[in-house]
C-alpha cells in the first residue's frame, strides 16, 4: 500500500467521501513519470464505476509518457479557503478537501466507453440535464483516458 497519511486527523477513509470531493472538484492534475522526469497536466475529468477518465488529443506528450510508462497518479481538490488564524502569515492555513488516486491508465478502445466517459465529463461541466450521442467521428476524433484506481486517498482540513 502507499505511504500513510501522516496528520491520521484530517484523513478521509470513507470511499464514498472521496468520489464526493471528485464530484466537487472542478479539475483535477495528471502526474505521469518519464525516465526519471515527472510531468503533471491539469484535466477536465468525470468519473464513471469507480475509474477516472480523461480526453485528450489524438497525440501528444502525455500520451508518449503512458505509452512507455502507464503508472498515473492523479489529484483533485476543492472547498479552499484560507483561515487568517494569526496575526502573523505563519500562523494562517488552508480550509481544503483533497483526493489522491493512483493506478494504471489505459486508452479505451471500446467505442461504447468512449462515448459513455465523454458523456460523464459533459454531464460534470456543463449540468446533468446535458445530452448528446457521440458519433463515431466524435469519439474517434479524440482519445480518452481512464484511471483505474489501485491506492486512493483523501485528506481534508475542515472548519472548526
Amino acid at each position: 500500500m502507499g505511504h500513510p497519511v501522516r496528520r491520521k486527523d484530517r484523513e478521509i477513509t470513507d470511499r464514498a467521501e472521496i468520489y464526493e470531493i471528485l464530484d466537487g472538484a472542478f479539475t483535477g492534475h495528471l502526474a505521469l513519470c518519464s525516465g526519471g522526469e515527472p510531468y503533471v497536466v491539469p484535466l477536465c475529468f468525470g468519473v464513471m464505476d469507480g475509474a477516472v477518465y480523461f480526453h485528450c488529443a489524438r497525440e501528444g506528450r502525455k500520451l508518449d509518457i503512458i505509452a512507455r510508462n502507464p503508472r498515473g497518479c492523479f489529484q483533485a481538490q476543492c472547498d479552499e479557503d484560507l483561515v487568517r488564524s494569526a496575526e502573523r502569515a505563519c500562523g494562517w492555513g488552508m480550509l481544503y478537501k483533497s483526493v489522491m488516486i493512483s493506478g494504471p491508465v489505459t486508452m479505451v478502445e471500446d467505442e461504447r466507453e468512449k462515448a459513455a466517459a465523454l458523456l460523464v465529463i459533459m454531464k460534470k461541466y456543463a449540468g446533468e440535464d446535458f445530452s448528446h450521442e457521440f458519433s463515431s467521428a466524435e469519439c474517434a476524433s479524440v482519445t480518452v483516458l481512464r484511471l483505474d484506481p489501485e491506492e486512493l486517498s483523501g485528506k481534508a482540513r475542515r472548519p472548526v
